[in-house]
Formats: C-alpha cells, structure tokens, sequence
C-alpha cells in the first residue's frame, strides 16, 4: 500500500510541515506566521498572484514561496503546497487563521507513527455581532481563556474536516471550492481523529472581504455543481454558498437536490429550505420544512428561531414568543431571538415587556451595541428623556465608544433637563472627544455653555437634530 511506513516507537515526534495558499494576506499573513512559531519544521506557503508584500512577508518567516497560477479551483492549489512539503505530517492552514501557543503542545502530541493518520480540528471563527450565524450554528459570548480573538465579544464553533494529517506519497484534497483531505483517508480506512487544538478564524469578522468572497465562492460553487450534479459535497456547498449570498431560489433547488441523493439529511438542510421559503414569502410551507428539523433536533437554536419567524410573518406571535423565548433560554448569547421578540412586542404596544426583552438580553450580552440602540427606540419623546438618559448611560458604561454619539446625546440632555449643566457639559466634551464631527454633540455644547435647557426634541437613528 502506498501509505505504509516502517513503524517507529508511538512516543517519537515526527517533523511537521504548515501548508498555506494565500493571495495579497499581508493584512492576516503576521498573525498567522507569529502564531505557529516554533510549531513546523516546514513552512510551503502557495503564492497565487499577491500583488501586496505577501510574499516579502512570508519570507521573513522562513517560507518556501511557490508560485502557482490559479485556475479556479482551491485543491488544486492546496495539491500544489503539498508536493512540495518533506515533512512527515502537514497542516493546512489559512492567513486569517491561527494557532494559540498554548495549543502547540497538543498539536505536537499527534505527530507519531501510531494511532490516526489525519485529525479534524474545531475552528473558532469569530463574528462582529451575536445575530449572526455559521452553518446553522448561533453564537455563544467569548468568556475564553485564549488570548487569540480575546477582542471579539462572540464567536461560532464548529468541527471541520482534517487539516492535521499523514503525508503519504499520493495524498490529495478534493473539491474545486471548500476542499478536503478526509475522502482520501475514508476510501483506504485509514483512521481520523480529533484534536483538542482550536483553529482560530478572523476571516468572519473582516466585513468587505466577506463581501466580496460571497460571490467568488458562488461562482465556484456554481461551476462544480454543474461538472457533477450527482456530488452531494458540491450540491451541500452551493446550497450554504447561495444561501450566503441570498439567492434563495437557487438555494431552495440545491437542498431539494442534495435531498434527493442523499439518504440521512443533516438538520441544516431543512432548516435553509425552511428559510428559503420564508425569504420566498411561503411562510407555511417554511413551517412544515422547520418542523421536519425540529423533529430531528427539538433544540436546535436556529430552527426554533426561524420556526418564530415564520409564525411572526402568519400572524401567529403568541406561538412566535413560545419558539423564541426557547431559542434564547437555550442560546443566552445569541441575540436575533431577542431582536425578534422585541419586535413582536413594539407592533402590539407592550412596550414595558419589549423593555424587559431588551434588559434580559443585555444581561446576557452586555456589548452588543444594537439592543442599546432598540432600548433607546422606546424613549421617543421628551417625557421619557430621564430613562432615555439612563439607558444611554448603561450602554456607555459597557460600550464607552459605542452609540456613534447618540449615546452621549441623550445622556447630556437628560442632564440639561434636570438642569445639571457641568455634568452635560463633561458628557458632551467626552463624546465629542470621540465623534468630533457629531453636529448634535456640537449644538448641545452650545446649550451647556449658554446654559439653556434643550426644546422637547431628542434624536433617534436616523433623526437628524440632536
């Protein structure tokens, strides 16, 4: 068998070889490289046409370059790494990727002749917001004790495919987008493990990149989709990927299609058919597809979530508030449940319980600067302006440069209200130290310095004066 090799005693550490494919990653490629320091004994790094100072960095990092012209398709670039790497194991990894140090140790441990041949890792990505999710996965708030991505207040987990494993003489990935190693060790029976490690991924957190991936990695999608109609991988992957990038229709066809070839469908695949057809305007038959998955899972957060949106669009909102009181008491940390019961709440004018749903959620989420901006909405005129002024004041004390200068505004006008000009006074000055060229926070500056109680106006977003 080409995979065979002379044994060697189980305790020996073999050497290890990082594999990259990058384009223009000078932003990422530091953080990187810094991380897994003193964790390779290779670095293959697979330049695709960096125009940047990529490459220039790569080197400085001891980085064997290898110029590829790229052809549409992620394996073959990975394949090209790989021949070109001598290291007994490889790991693959990307530029908005990285390794703490404090996992080396268990990286390290896996390297022996014995045991699995490949190890899935799980892969942290880290988000801007605690409404978004990945793969049907919601977020959970960043209480961990890596000081990788300590920045970022939430992230998703979930289980890749292998990206630590054996290089034997023929080993290869597959896949023209979304590629994986695992079908090469699954076809030989050769085991897969998984590791204690965790891959920390930025790339989620980068909003303009993201942008622009959604219809690169669509376009790939679609193209191996139509070169074999007949792979549920790529039938799953132009499903996620449509879904991605909001082409309902054609994300609706792609999981009706992978349903049809396989015969076990994960969870994830009825819920997206379930949001498509809700996107599509068919919330009932959006409700039969999230029932099917809640059958399955009757705990799954986004299911139950999605379950109360469809119910919200059929006038259902008793039976919404059910689904989406669960979705937050199972998933404290993700905040569209919450979002959505405040909305349910405000359209039937219980504005004291769409109040409560807003403090329970910032308990939970004490930085998410949205439901500050959702509590603030509840103040709209002038009678309301001291528990506006408090509210802007909780948020400020957990968002010190949060609120783009409303926050500051109504904190410095309830002040002005109840005459305390020296204290408005300060309160504008920080903002503006902040958001100098916040024309509000320049009109109550003039206020404070004339001393002159503000007019019954106070600002929203989107309102212009104050």
């Amino acid at each position: 068998m080409p995979w065979a090799r002379n044994p060697l005693p189980t305790h020996t550490m073999l050497a290890l070889s990082i594999a990259m494919i990058v384009k223009n990653e000078e932003k990422n490629l530091p953080r990187c490289l810094t991380s897994v320091q003193g964790l390779f004994e290779e670095l293959v790094v697979v330049d695709t046409g960096s125009t940047d100072r990529t490459v220039e960095i790569a080197r400085q990092f001891g980085a064997k370059v290898v110029p590829f012209k790229w052809q549409d398709n992620f394996a073959a670039a990975r394949n090209a790494g790989i021949a070109h790497c001598t290291g007994d194991w490889i790991l693959a990894i990307d530029a908005d990727e990285a390794i703490d140090p404090v996992d080396h140790t268990a990286v390290r441990s896996l390297l022996t002749e014995g045991g699995p041949q490949a190890f899935r890792i799980r892969v942290r990505n880290y988000l801007l917001n605690a409404s978004q999710t990945i793969l049907n996965t919601v977020p959970v708030r960043n209480t961990s004790a890596y000081a990788l991505g300590r920045e970022f207040t939430h992230y998703v987990d979930y289980v890749t495919n292998a990206r630590i494993f054996r290089r034997f003489p023929d080993v290869c990935f597959s896949g023209r987008i979304h590629e994986v190693v695992d079908p090469y060790f699954e076809a030989r029976g050769l085991p897969v493990g998984m590791t204690t490690a965790v891959l920390h991924h930025f790339g989620k957190v980068d909003a303009p990149r993201e942008t622009y991936k959604r219809e690169f990695y669509l376009r790939l999608c679609e193209e191996e989709a139509r070169n074999a109609p007949q792979n549920y991988r790529a039938l799953f992957n132009l499903m996620i990927q449509s879904r991605t990038a909001e082409r309902w229709e054609a994300c609706l066809a792609a999981a009706e299609n992978f349903m049809r070839l396989q015969k076990t469908v994960p969870v994830m695949v009825f819920v997206t058919a379930g949001i498509c057809h809700l996107q599509l305007g068919n919330p009932n038959t959006a409700l039969e597809w999230l029932e099917r998955a809640l059958a399955i899972e009757p705990e799954d957060v986004g299911a139950l979530t999605e379950k109360g949106s469809a119910l919200m669009e059929m006038g259902k909102f008793e039976d919404a508030c059910v689904c989406l009181e669960r979705a937050a008491e199972l998933r404290p940390g993700y905040t569209l449940p919450y979002l959505k019961l405040f909305e349910i709440k405000t359209s039937l004018d219980l504005k004291d319980a769409a109040r409560a749903t807003l403090l329970k959620a910032i308990r939970a989420n004490p930085t998410e600067e949205v439901l500050y901006n959702k509590l603030l909405q509840l103040s709209p005129d002038i009678n309301h302006l001291p528990t506006a002024g408090a509210d802007a004041a909780l948020a400020l004390a957990s968002l010190p440069s949060g609120g783009n200068g409303l926050w500051h505004r109504f904190v410095a006008m309830s002040q002005l209200q109840a005459h305390k000009h020296e204290e408005a006074r300060s309160t504008v000055e920080i903002g503006l130290q902040a958001f100098p060229d916040d024309a509000g926070l320049s009109r109550l500056k003039r206020l404070c310095d004339t001393a002159v109680t503000p007019p019954p106006v106070i600002s929203l977003p989107g309102q212009a004066r104050f």
